[in-house]
Parts: structure tokens; C-alpha cells; sequence
């Protein structure tokens, strides 16, 4: 006698019964640069970056310029916009053509100076960094200044790093202008 028969249908298994598969480590699948590939391992690297102040940080923090003293710079302020926008200046040096932010040996080279932005309006922070090289997993961060200001003028040639929450913006002065490079 069938199960029908007995009056009893055979319980169907739907697809959202179904077990998940078993992932195959060996199975090869796409990746950003293969249709055909497998992992092999994966690579953890340190990276150490410190973070300094010039004199003139400090200055014009505790006694200001001829403008008075800077409100809003205190050194914890401009130390999380610092660590903030590490990532975003990785991001910016692997990604965009021509950028990078870590100078090396320096000799008759003027350095590469970095301005960091954060808010808006005229209490837009703006931070300079200059970044160096130390050894192959550390380099320094040495925050020249600090303002904040709606008419921060960048140099020819100078980008700046926009940050917004999660996001960046990359800038670049070029010819008497401020366009934009890259965003993440």
C-alpha cells in the first residue's frame, strides 16, 4: 500500500528547508582579478604610524596669531582627525595616479604636505600633516598647523582629504583652482 493509498501525502522538502552547502576550500571562484581562483593565505600586515606636533602647532593653539588665539585645534581634536584619515590617505596612494603623502629621504625636494579637512562652513577644521617614511612597516605623521577657517587657501599643486563620517573627499589645487580627484 502507497502512502497516498493510506491517505497520507509524502512530505515535500521546499528549497527554504534545504541545508546550506558546504563550502568547498578547494573550489576555484572569482575574485577582483580572476574568474578561476582560489585563496591561497592571507597576509596581516602591521603598520605603525606616530604621530607628532611641530612647535607651531602649539603655538598657535595656547597664544595664537595676529588674529587671536585659534579656537577649536586642541590637540585631541586634531589627533582623531590625524587617525581618522590614515585609511583614507592609504586608500588615496594606492588608488589615484600621481598621489601620495609619505615622503622618503628628502634632499633638495621640497616635502609633500597634506591638508586635512573636516566640517563645514567657517568652523571648517583644516590640519596640515607632513608624513615620513621611517622603516618598512612605520612612518611618522608630524601636524604642522591648525585652523579653522572657511578660506583655507591650498598651494599649486597641494591635495587635500575631505572627511565626511565614513567618507572622503580627495582635492587637488590646480591651476588657480580646487578641483576634485577621487572620492571614497
Amino acid at each position: 500500500m502507497t502512502m497516498k493509498e493510506r491517505g497520507r501525502e509524502r512530505k515535500r522538502i521546499t528549497k527554504s528547508e534545504r541545508l546550506p552547502a558546504i563550502p568547498d576550500e578547494q573550489e576555484f571562484t572569482k575574485n577582483k582579478s580572476s574568474d578561476n581562483a582560489r585563496p591561497l593565505g592571507e597576509v596581516v600586515i602591521s603598520l605603525a604610524t606616530h604621530v607628532w606636533i611641530d612647535k607651531h602647532y602649539p603655538d598657535r593653539h595656547n597664544f595664537g596669531d595676529d588674529l587671536g588665539k585659534r579656537e577649536g585645534i586642541g590637540p585631541e581634536i586634531v589627533e582623531a582627525l590625524v587617525k581618522k584619515a590614515i585609511p583614507h590617505l592609504l586608500f588615496y596612494s594606492t588608488t589615484v595616479k600621481g598621489f601620495h603623502f609619505i615622503n622618503k629621504d628628502l634632499v633638495s625636494e621640497t616635502p609633500v604636505r597634506i591638508v586635512l579637512m573636516e566640517g563645514d562652513g567657517t568652523y571648517k577644521l583644516n590640519v596640515v600633516i607632513e608624513a615620513h617614511f621611517t622603516a618598512i612597516n612605520r612612518f611618522e605623521i608630524t601636524v604642522k598647523t591648525a585652523m579653522r577657517t572657511a578660506d583655507f587657501r591650498l598651494y599649486q599643486g597641494q591635495y587635500a582629504v575631505e572627511l565626511q563620517e565614513d567618507a572622503s573627499i580627495l582635492f587637488r589645487k590646480d591651476n588657480k583652482n580646487v578641483i576634485e580627484v577621487s572620492s571614497l
